[in-house]
């Protein structure tokens, strides 16, 4: 008898097969693959006979497929490909594939310092129409720029996700969406991201988000040549949600969130309206938390604490329409159980809802409601798992006045 199923079952499978095959469904078996400083292209990419580079396992790679990044670093790149604009190191043009570290104890390091460079360089490349590439635990460093206005470590036109990625030591944006691009960022790190050149410095920031819409989620960003975070000429709502920014005092603009703007952009027909929670801006050259001139509601900003900003901590400068370019103080914001200390407060025009927020007369922020003032602990190292650092910086003390807001509440 369970010889005879045994069978049955063998017939089931096959007949399943067949049949699979005649109407046409694509039978999918997942597989591993491998890629080691020590490697070679001409391998089969198994654990024991790895490749040396993404590209070569992205071409061996299927949809569902994942890419085991062993420990060491990366280098001596060549361009994938080229357009009129950029040099694309690592382009990557099929969907659903993971790319990850073998061992979260020896993260692998991809250092573009030797590339050299005429164009723009994108160091990984999501192209527009991929989606479900997951990047999950390596480091990003030496990313070039010519003489162009910029460069970038992530470059993605698709959708992605980024989780304990960390993008360091580079002349280059570190996660920029645009276009179509799409996804989340999870527990990733972009500092020291600047150049001599004032016009690339310009336009290097820690995340941008210039797409159709992008979930922030512990990330911290410090000492880049631009913004922290910047969402200028987003077509989608973007969210932040408990992500740190620090020390923008490179010469760029050195806001630490500059949530909304078009500039001479396209305004959608929609303008988006962002998401700005748990997250902390302390000791930036310019805004801790800016509108940007949002031809309309920038964000509902909730949680969120400030400090030793230079300009402001919280401006919510606004423009009257997406067809009126007019800066007005923000009439359509919403700001809930915000801190501000040593900082101001600046284009808070009347429409706008300011509930319990630490400058409101009924509180009384002084620096005896922190239990430290010490902002560089913002740049301590990563707990278990990539999460954020244990601080005691803007954390209130028992008994303030001030329980339940901020983003240490």
């Amino acid at each position: 008898m369970k010889k005879f199923n045994f069978i049955k079952t063998l017939a089931s499978i096959a007949f399943g097969f067949v049949f699979s095959m005649a109407i046409g469904v694509t039978v999918v078996h997942a597989a591993d693959w491998y890629v080691s400083p020590s490697g070679s292209d001409s391998n089969s990419g198994t654990y024991s006979s790895p490749f040396a580079s993404l590209n070569k396992a992205e071409e061996a790679a299927s949809s569902g497929d994942t890419v085991y990044i062993m420990g060491g670093t990366y280098k001596n790149f060549s361009i994938e490909t080229s357009d009129s604009n950029y040099n694309y190191v690592h382009q990557f043009t099929k969907s659903n594939i993971t790319y990850r570290a073998y061992s979260s104890k020896d993260v692998p390091v991809f250092d573009f310092s030797g590339t050299t460079t005429s164009k723009r360089v994108a160091a990984f490349h999501v192209k527009s129409g991929v989606t479900g590439v997951t990047f999950l635990c390596f480091k990003v460093t030496g990313v070039p720029v010519g003489s162009q206005k910029q460069s970038e470590c992530f470059r993605i036109e698709g959708s992605a996700t980024m989780n304990q990625i960390t993008c360091y030591n580079s002349n280059a944006n570190g996660f920029y969406f645009c276009n179509n691009g799409t996804g989340k960022v999870i527990k990733c790190d972009a500092y020291n991201l600047y150049t001599s050149n004032s016009v690339s410095n310009s336009n290097t920031d820690g995340f941008g988000a210039h797409g159709k819409g992008v979930t922030f989620i512990q990330c911290r960003a410090w000492a880049c040549g631009d913004d922290g975070y910047d969402c200028i000429t987003s077509k989608g709502a973007n969210t932040f949600d408990t992500c740190w920014a620090y020390d923008m005092n490179k010469g760029g603009d050195s806001n630490g969130f500059k949530i909304g703007g078009y500039g001479t952009g396209t305004v959608p027909s929609t303008v988006p309206v962002h998401t700005v929670v748990n997250c902390l801006a302390a000791c930036n050259g310019a805004n801790g938390f800016y509108a940007n001139h949002q031809p309309g509601q920038a964000a509902t900003w909730t949680n969120n604490t400030a400090y030793g900003n230079k300009t402001s901590n919280y401006n919510m400068l606004e423009r009257v329409s997406p067809t009126d370019s007019t800066d007005i103080p923000g009439t359509r914001e919403v700001l809930r159980l915000n801190i501000s200390y040593n900082g101001t407060i600046k284009n808070i025009g009347t429409g706008t809802k300011v509930g319990s927020c630490s400058w409101n007369s009924a509180y009384n922020c002084t620096a005896d409601d922190f239990v430290s003032l010490d902002a560089s602990q913002m740049t301590r190292a990563r707990g278990a798992n990539g999460v954020l650092p244990t601080i005691t910086f803007m954390h209130l003390k028992s008994g303030s006045d001030l329980a339940g807001m901020g983003c240490f509440n």
